[in-house]
């Protein structure tokens, strides 16, 4: 494929050298880097804005751009561009991605200092697919005009550490770096997290009961007038397409859903809805309960195509997929202007992924909170190591089955478009281990991706 007309133009302008690779180099390259599928050696370009206009700053793949770093710098805050204005500066330039080449636009340039420390560059190139591998010094003559400086931070290693003692004392050490900056409050009106909701109650009771039976789980979602009308609108939903009008929770469960859907189903509602939805988030992000019910039917369809002899419980799988997320509330709720300045560089930052950045900024991450909550509140052990190590393709402590089945399907939606955060290439022996293959994980998500109208309207019935 060739190189976008505008990008070479400016590799002819500035006679820069380079060399033609493609997405398996660069991932053989990216697999032998700490961390994990990111590189020192990738140049990305972020683009932001503020009262006073727009710059674009060149990062390394492995660091996070730190907004406080420029603010400091500068004296100037940044906050990303939207998904719109990235649209129409791609438009103008006639690419479908932006490389990081300072002399592409007329913006004012930053260069991470970081970056400069390589002997050489990937970059995309603009065209699918295709990456340029430049030398440093034919990078650096390109940074003519630009301002050079350090503005990253380096990604916290210990991300994925499996003590849940340490996922104790990282958020109580959370709690107390920031209470000082809520002098006017008392820490237990701040901090205060919702008691278990009497509906999740009664849900885990029948979750242990051997002679609970459809009557008795209608019986208890009926407590709940919303969530029963939730329940009976989603058998109605075009995407189980059912004959005949369904009217009840014990017909919903018997003609369509199943006892071990509903179940799940209405538990994870109570807890979705223990928390309010934040309305501020990362301008991008697919909305939390559509990004719920997608990845909850993909883990679901995931654990049909696995073999009998190691499939887990499909009930469960979708209850991880629904609950996958629940950390987001929980930040929102607890963390309410730290959560903004995290959404700020989840923003500035596409190349990573932001548990890095909830790790630098806060000192935790959104799964350790969450897990944490969901233990306190006695939830199902499956639930709460899936939310815990979902991001962790080295995870081998119990019920990772569940935790790997997210990590698949995260990773593989993003790949087709759907979802929060950069590519990342799926660890094989994670594959390997649920006896799926990456044709049919591929396979699955284009199925379910195919199916979003129905999915999309089935989450706006539990955004209600």
């Amino acid at each position: 494929m060739a190189i976008p007309a505008t990008v070479l133009k400016v590799l002819d302008d500035w006679h820069i050298q380079y060399t033609l690779t493609d997405d398996e180099e660069l991932l053989r390259l990216m697999q032998s880097n700490t961390p994990a599928s990111y590189s020192a050696q990738v140049a990305n370009m972020v683009f932001l804005k503020d009262e006073h206009g727009q710059v674009q700053v060149v990062v390394p793949g492995n660091r996070m751009l730190d907004l406080n770093l420029l603010a400091h710098a500068l004296g100037r805050q940044f906050v990303a561009l939207s998904a719109a204005e990235l649209e129409k500066l791609q438009r103008r330039l006639g690419l479908s991605e932006l490389p990081a080449l300072p002399q592409l636009t007329e913006i004012d340039s930053l260069v991470d200092t970081n970056l400069l420390e390589q002997d050489e560059l990937y970059i995309v190139s603009g065209a699918e697919h295709q990456w340029l591998k430049v030398p440093m010094e034919q990078f650096r003559s390109l940074t003519a005009s630009s301002h050079i400086g350090c503005y990253t931070a380096p990604l916290p290693l210990d991300v994925h550490h499996q003590d849940s003692h340490q996922d104790l004392n990282d958020v109580e050490a959370a709690i107390r770096q920031f209470t000082p900056l809520r002098i006017r409050q008392r820490l237990e009106e701040t901090l205060d997290l919702p008691p278990l909701p009497e509906t999740a109650r009664r849900i885990i009771e029948l979750r242990v009961d051997p002679n609970a039976d459809s009557a008795s789980l209608a019986q208890a979602v009926e407590l709940d007038p919303g969530m029963s009308a939730q329940v009976v609108s989603w058998a109605r939903s075009p995407y189980y397409g059912v004959r005949g009008e369904v009217k009840t929770v014990e017909e919903a469960v018997i003609r369509v859903l199943g006892f071990d859907l509903v179940i799940n189903l209405a538990l994870g509602l109570a807890l979705g809805r223990s928390l309010t939805v934040p309305k501020e988030g990362p301008h991008g992000y697919a909305p939390f309960w559509q990004q719920a019910i997608v990845t909850a039917t993909l883990c679901g369809e995931l654990v049909k195509r696995m073999p009998s002899r190691r499939r887990p419980s499909h009930g469960l799988a979708y209850l991880c997929g629904l609950l996958h997320n629940f950390g987001f509330l929980v930040l929102g709720h607890v963390f309410p202007p730290q959560f903004s300045l995290v959404n700020r560089h989840i923003e500035a930052n596409p190349h990573i992924n932001r548990f890095y950045i909830e790790r630098h900024l806060l000192g935790m991450t959104r799964e350790q909170v969450s897990a944490g909550l969901m233990q306190q509140w006695r939830m199902p052990d499956e639930l709460v190591s899936a939310t815990r190590h979902q991001h962790n393709p080295f995870y081998d402590g119990e019920h990772r089955e569940y935790a790997h089945l997210l990590y698949v399907a995260s990773r593989s939606l993003r790949r087709h478009g759907f979802g929060d955060g950069p590519f990342e290439r799926t660890e094989v022996h994670v594959l390997d281990e649920l006896d799926l293959t990456a044709e049919t994980v591929d396979e699955v998500t284009e199925s379910v991706l195919g199916q979003l109208d129905e999915l999309s309207t089935m989450a706006q019935m539990l955004n209600r």
